[in-house]
Parts: C-alpha cells; structure tokens; sequence
C-alpha cells in the first residue's frame, strides 16, 4: 500500500511541500483578483518561483478543481506554425478567461495565455500530435453557458478551421473584464483549497454551479500554514537553529526554445564522416553549456538519434536539416550553425581528431 504522506517524513520533503503549498496560496490570490494563470507562471518561472513538475498539479487541483474551468483536450493533427489570426481573435473574447497547456515534447507543459503575443512568441509554433488542453472560465458567472462553445471555437482556431457567432464571447463590462496581472495583495485570504480527487480533462467539462452558503454562514478563510518542520535535539545536543522554509523552489527557469535553422548539406552525400563530425560537435556544444539541448529535424521530423541521419543516399548534397536549440541562458548558437555548416561539408574531417573519451574544446 502506497503512502500518500512518505514524502513528508523528512525535513526536506516537509519543508519542499510547505513551500508549494505557499506558492499555491498566493497564485489563488492573484486569480481572484482576475489575473490569468499563463501569466502568473510566467513571471515566476522567468524568476525561478516555480518548477516544471509543479505545473501540472498547479491546473488540476487550482484551475479545475478550485476555480471550476472547463476543459477541452486533444492531440493536434496539425502543425501550428503561425498564430497572428488567432491572437485578433482571441482579443475581442473578453467575457471568458482562457489558458491554453501545451505539452512540449522538449520544454514540458508550457503555459499560454492566448490574448498576449510574447507567450504565443515563447513557444514558437504548435506541433502536430502533441498534446493541448483548453481551460476556460467565464469572468460572470451568468455567462458560464458559454464555454463550452469557447472551447468548440478556440478549438477550430487551432486548427485553422474558419469560425462562426463569436461576437457572444465580446462586451463584457469593465467590471468584469480581464486585467493584467497585479502585485498588490488582494483585501481578504481566499477560500481554503479543498481537497477533491484529480480528473483527468479528456473532454469537455463544465463544473457544477457552486452552491451559495447557508443563512448566518460565515466564510471561513485559509488555515495559518504550519511552521517548518525542524528537526528535535537528542540527549545532551546543544540545539541549533533551523534553516527557514525556502519560499519557493530555486530550482526551474522560464525554459526557452529557438528558431529552427537550416544546414544545408553541402558534401556529395551525408555519411558516416558527417554523423561522427556532428556528434563531436553536439557533444562539445553541450559540454560548455550543459543547461542546453540541441534539437535536430530532417523532412518534418525530428532526429532523436543523430546515427538515424546515416543511411546511404538518405540525405543528399543540398539537402535542408534543421536545428534548434533549448534552455534558459541560450548561447552560442551563431558557433553552433556554423559548425554544423562545416561538419555537413567536405570539411568534416577536422572535426574527428580529438582523444579517445574527451570532447572537442569548441566553445
């Protein structure tokens, strides 16, 4: 039988839990105050407030279960390369509240809030078979009918299907239309988190409407979040002061990922040379920046293993690859093209002379 609670008998897996717990809390503020979920992630990733591993228990117990947003999942069937007539779109929705997950197969789920052009920037372009999951909210409760035809028609945005009778999901009052995010803190603790068990969004769901609170009932705010966990003494110890609570985890950074760039094959044929160059250069890239990956593609595919490039005749003289690199602090990637560029020539010998077990000294 599993343990649900193991990871809260040490002191630092109390202390790690205590810590989202606190970075739960505030984020549930910041959406009662109308602030979108995409944005408050963003600039906490960007600040190291948030690692990836906490995304996904994030949506599912705040945007679904606490905030009741509906949900729409599905696997693209289609490559998302542009999103220009999307975001004119989604400017004049102001009656619903909207965050899109995508889940990239390098950068993990990814966060987008569709209204705002640099998240639709961050991430480049869609790519077709992976996974995203809509969530949407109406800012008034007397439009919650709406968002299940929201997600029908964001869902044929994506997939750049003409839509039809949007002008509905326009014109809401300023009262209750969406705000950027805001640093101030809200007048009053928000509701306690209750606890519900996790579902997961493969169709569209709309929550039940909340019920009202009865005569003479009081709202009841959050609980004080317990002290850290610290550990006791024995016999005869002298006691030693205890490390304080770290108030988010250091760890994470706003994951980042680059255009893709051609290389074009300029040897008679890229063969077994060309591999082996390339992969003493990747090898050396990523030894000087050990915070970043290299990505490779070759006719619309991506090249998990850069061997699979090798096969007689497979890639020709003028034949296109693309790279792309990902990670927090990019660098070097003008280095990077260049030889790639060389590697893919008549050149790539000069990149196959290092010692046995060592990496070339590139960067």
């Amino acid at each position: 039988m599993i343990n649900d609670y193991l990871s809260l008998s040490t002191r630092a897996g109390f202390n790690k839990s205590l810590a989202h717990f606190r970075t739960v809390t505030d984020i549930i503020k910041q959406l009662d105050q109308g602030d979108n979920l995409a944005d408050i992630v963003d600039a906490l990733e960007k600040n190291h407030g948030v690692e990836k591993a906490q995304i996904a228990p994030l949506l599912n117990a705040v945007v679904i279960d606490r905030m009741g947003y509906s949900t729409l999942s599905f696997n693209l069937p289609v490559d998302v390369p542009s999103f220009e007539k999307i975001l004119a779109e989604l400017q004049k929705w102001n009656r619903v509240d909207i965050v899109i997950a995508y889940h990239h197969p390098q950068l993990g789920i990814n966060l987008i809030n569709p209204k705002h052009k640099e998240q639709w920037e961050a991430v480049r372009e869609l790519n077709r078979d992976e996974l995203v999951v809509l969530y949407v909210r109406a800012l008034d409760d007397d439009d919650r009918a709406l968002e299940s035809s929201v997600l029908s028609a964001l869902h044929d945005l994506l997939l750049g299907r003409p839509v039809s009778g949007t002008d509905k999901f326009g014109g809401a009052s300023p009262a209750v239309a969406h705000k950027p995010p805001s640093a101030e803190p809200p007048p009053e603790p928000p509701p306690p988190l209750e606890a519900k068990l996790p579902a997961a969004p493969l169709e569209i769901r709309q929550p039940p409407p909340a019920a009202s609170p009865g005569p003479g009932t009081t709202p009841r705010g959050p609980d004080p979040a317990p002290p850290a966990l610290a550990a006791s003494p024995g016999p005869g110890v002298t006691p030693q002061p205890s490390d304080p609570a770290p108030p988010a985890p250091a760890k994470g950074g706003k994951m980042r990922m680059t255009p893709k760039y051609n290389v074009q094959v300029s040897n008679e044929l890229f063969h077994n040379g060309n591999v082996e160059a390339w992969k003493n250069i990747v090898d050396s890239y990523k030894t000087k920046f050990p915070g970043l990956d290299v990505h490779i593609f070759h006719d619309g595919q991506k090249v998990n293993n850069i061997n699979a490039l090798f096969k007689w005749g497979k890639v020709k003289h003028g034949d296109v690859i693309l790279f792309c690199v990902s990670g927090e602090e990019i660098k070097g990637v003008s280095k990077l093209q260049r030889y790639l560029h060389e590697g893919a020539s008549i050149r790539y010998e000069s990149y196959l002379k290092k010692d046995v077990n060592k990496v070339l000294n590139l960067f």
